[in-house]
């Protein structure tokens, strides 16, 4: 796609649109939400079975389905005592396995196993600095000290010793 038609699309949307668009990707940021879609998708659910296929809480689960229900992406209904639980947004799938396969996460997390392996061999962080255990504080020489701002000296004397 061309820097052109990335800034039409992007002008195609409004604040509304973005607005929504970053309150979706916030719900779709926990993996037992996405879990709980992709259950959804192939039929409806009580909690119960839920909490029985994903083996998480009761509360847990309620919890999820709350986010996800004020989100507009699971709608419930009553039938009897339960409530059925039923995915309104049938599109998020294909959005979901579209993230799942996208190359560029897969080689954001290659590069981030590589630094962290190259830090564990090394002992340096990421940004080539000495590990803490191994850091020393060292006070530098009057020369090259700044003067004493008087804007941060204690205002407060000095207790008298008897």
């Amino acid at each position: 796609m061309s820097d052109r038609s990335r800034l039409a699309n992007l002008a195609e949307l409004t604040d509304h649109d973005l607005d929504r668009a970053a309150a979706l990707v916030k719900v779709l940021d926990s993996k037992t939400r996405l879990e709980i879609l992709l259950l959804l998708a192939d039929k409806e659910m009580v909690v119960h079975q839920l909490v029985d296929e994903l083996q998480k809480s009761q509360p847990l689960i309620s919890q999820h389905l709350r986010v996800l229900r004020a989100s507009g992406l699971v709608s419930s209904s009553r039938n009897g005592r339960e409530v059925l639980y039923a995915l309104d947004q049938p599109n998020v799938i294909g959005i979901i396995h579209d993230l799942a396969n996208l190359e560029a996460l897969d080689a954001a997390k290659d590069e981030l196993a590589s630094l962290r392996k190259r830090k564990r061999h090394t002992g340096t962080s990421a940004a080539g600095l000495e590990s803490v255990t191994g850091a020393a504080i060292i006070d530098p020489p009057a020369t090259v000290r700044p003067p004493l701002d008087p804007g941060l000296a204690p205002q407060t004397p000095k207790p008298v010793h008897d």
